[in-house]
């Protein structure tokens, strides 16, 4: 970083348009702005393990391997601000999306890495089909009622999410039948990330809950020792982010672009489709009744979703 420009981290669990916002942000006069998903000594530790784990495949563990070590740097730069050592303010965006269309936009993303298992899965279940796209539908709507099992199992959303805070994932799946092929647990954990993000990583990175985040009507705003922060709903991106921005003393040079498209992925229609299912209907229930979503406005029904960018 220059010492002429600040430094800006958008800070959030992917799939929220951070990269068109990244992009905008840098085409900023004294602005350099980076994303990151994992910041701070906690997360950078347990993100190892994951990284080389031998469950892993190739695909994820290049991309946990890229990350790693551009979190290890980004951290350490966050650091020499917070302490004074850099120029600053830090200000740091985070943004949220309804969970259940970020969990569909997500295995999209990612389908380079599930397809195979979720495949190997559908085929350990006898289902059959036409085409790998419709083995691979049916497969992950299966993988969608087990997971609405392994909620169920813990007595609900909320006591899921807590067991999930305090034992770790592995111990909190340890023992349900539902959650025992390695596809279903890892698809699990991707499903609740929105749900435990900002507990697991947010608040342990800078000390800061979604509870010291003052909502001022469109965003969330709070402030720290030489930080300043925001949150943003990914859905009101283009009617909120200009203010948003003025509350940490940012103003766009640009308008948002809409960058890193992904819904002409291979597989995206069948993703799609499974997500319209009964299946995904149910699964939805329990995560829109969790504390993220009534937070940031998802649990109510007739809330209105504005796609802006995937």
């Amino acid at each position: 970083m220059s010492e002429e420009k600040e430094l800006v981290i958008v800070y959030q669990f992917g799939k929220v348009a951070s990269t068109s916002l990244v992009n905008a942000l840098n085409r900023c006069p004294g602005i350099e702005a980076h994303q990151s998903h994992f910041l701070g000594e906690s997360a950078l530790q347990r993100i190892i393990p994951i990284a080389v784990g031998r469950g892993t495949s190739p695909y994820f563990h290049e991309h946990l391997s890229g990350q790693l070590l551009a979190n290890v740097h980004l951290t350490y730069r966050a650091n020499k601000v917070l302490s004074g050592q850099a120029k600053g303010p830090l200000r740091v965006i985070s943004l949220c999306r309804e969970p259940m269309d970020w969990f569909r936009s997500g295995i999209v993303q990612d389908i380079d890495g599930y397809r195979d298992d979720i495949l190997a899965y559908a085929g350990s279940l006898g289902l059959s089909g036409d085409s790998d796209q419709e083995l691979l539908q049916s497969g992950l709507e299966q993988i969608l009622a087990r997971l609405t099992e392994i909620i169920a199992a813990k007595g609900g959303i909320e006591p899921a999410l807590h067991d999930f805070l305090t034992k770790g994932g592995a111990s909190m799946i340890d023992g349900i039948e539902a959650g025992q092929s390695p596809i279903v647990r890892r698809l699990f954990f991707l499903a609740i990330r929105p749900l435990v993000w900002f507990d697991e990583h947010f608040a342990k990175c800078f000390d800061k809950t979604l509870a010291d985040f003052v909502c001022m009507g469109s965003y969330w705003h709070t402030e720290g020792d030489r930080a300043a922060f925001v949150l943003l709903r990914y859905e009101d991106l283009t009617h909120t982010l200009e203010d948003a921005l003025s509350a940490i003393g940012i103003t766009l040079a640009e308008p948002l672009r809409q960058d890193n498209v992904s819904r002409s992925k291979a597989f995206a229609d069948c993703v799609l489709a499974a997500f319209a299912s009964d299946a995904a209907s149910d699964l939805g229930h329990h995560i829109l009744g969790s504390e993220y979503a009534r937070f940031f406005g998802y649990a109510a029904p007739a809330a209105d979703i504005l796609h802006v960018a995937e």
